[in-house]
């Protein structure tokens, strides 16, 4: 007659809030292997003409919960490098969803770099294909200071 009401294991529970935790402790996923952009690639080129080492997609982590991942690092020099493409990054006359949590990510990268101790430069996907000594520049001028 009576419709027993369903009991849920405690164990299961228990074992399901426990793996919860511990996914947020996991270290961050290598996206090393990840192929470059044609405009990390440039900047890749550009970095090793210099002869300046440095190092891809390295996370910082984010406080709460995961890793932001910046595109290169130099770590002898305390820089963090972001490229920025036109699709993402550019000045849309639109706003939409896409660009608002575009320029949130951004903002978020900027804190958390300045919070690590890192310059972060950002270089837009106009000034590496129309003005690449300025760029060059920019990279040389900043890792001398350090």
């Amino acid at each position: 007659m009576f419709k027993k009401k369903p009991k849920y294991n405690k164990g299961k529970i228990k074992k399901f809030r426990e793996r919860m935790r511990q996914s947020q402790d996991l270290s961050p996923m290598n996206r090393k292997k990840r192929p470059m952009s044609n405009l990390e690639q440039r900047v890749a080129d550009l970095l090793d003409e210099l002869k300046i080492e440095y190092e891809r997609e390295v996370p910082l982590k984010y406080p709460g919960s995961g890793f932001r991942y910046y595109d290169f690092c130099l770590y002898d020099h305390g820089v963090l490098i972001e490229v920025d493409g036109a699709y993402w990054h550019g000045e849309r006359k639109k706003i939409d969803y896409s660009s608002l949590m575009a320029k949130k990510n951004d903002m978020t990268k900027n804190w958390l770099a300045k919070k690590n101790g890192y310059n972060l430069i950002r270089i837009k996907e106009k000034e590496i294909m129309e003005e690449h000594e300025e760029v060059r520049e920019k990279i040389l001028n900043i890792v001398e200071e350090k």
